[in-house]
């Protein structure tokens, strides 16, 4: 009978399974592990989409722009209607930069003059440029800039052209001379013979101040996009 009631007795004192009150550890411990799911994810959408956009509208804001190409004067280098993503952050112009110019004198659609152009940089202040129409050929202080065919393209100076620069202002006489002041730039358009640039007197040298950008990226079309320099 002692024996039996001490079973009893134990048996009042240790309740049932089924009154033992729920703790909440483990609920919390799922919503924190849910939570820290949520935010992985959250990361993981600003890492992949909205951080690189922000870093692209900084760059827009503060250090590149776009610029689009007007015209063929570029050709085959550019083309009509492509858009660039140009900067002038810390540029100094250098020989063969594409660079988007402001062109003061140029007449406009709506009657008007100014507008912005993009030409290649050929001559810095102080250069000699000769132009030899007759041979085609550019020499830059005394140093004809060397001229090779690579894949069935016309290369000039290391950067591709049209043709060989056969039309100009002077050809009349079958050459053109120029000296560049100082801060001012000699620009040329890659589509030798088809291109209105610092050889013609409605634009001539540019102003170092007129330099816009240098012309970094072909953005648009995408089927374009690439580099510009080799």
């Amino acid at each position: 009978m002692e024996e039996n009631e001490l079973e009893k007795k134990t048996d009042e004192l240790i309740p049932e399974e089924a009154d033992i009150p729920e703790t909440s550890g483990g609920e919390a411990a799922l919503d924190r592990s849910r939570a820290k799911r949520i935010a992985a994810e959250v990361y993981s959408w600003f890492d992949t989409f909205f951080f690189p956009l922000f870093i692209v509208m900084v760059l827009f804001t503060f250090f590149m722009r776009m610029s689009r190409v007007d015209g063929t004067s570029m050709l085959p280098t550019l083309e009509d209607g492509q858009q660039l993503m140009i900067s002038d952050v810390l540029y100094e112009p250098a020989y063969n930069d594409i660079v988007v110019v402001w062109s003061e004198n140029l007449p406009t659609d709506d009657g008007g003059h100014g507008k912005a152009i993009v030409k290649r940089v050929i001559g810095l202040p102080g250069d000699s440029i000769h132009i030899d129409y007759t041979a085609g050929t550019v020499t830059r202080n005394g140093t004809v800039l060397p001229i090779e065919i690579k894949d069935g393209l016309l290369y000039e100076d290391g950067h591709i052209i049209n043709d060989y620069t056969n039309r100009g202002p002077g050809q009349g006489r079958g050459y053109d001379d120029y000296n560049v002041p100082d801060g001012s730039l000699f620009v040329m358009g890659d589509n030798r013979n088809g291109s209105t640039d610092s050889r013609w007197s409605m634009i001539g040298f540019i102003d170092r101040r007129d330099v816009i950008g240098k012309a970094y990226i072909r953005i648009w079309p995408l089927n374009t996009f690439r580099w510009l320099y080799d």
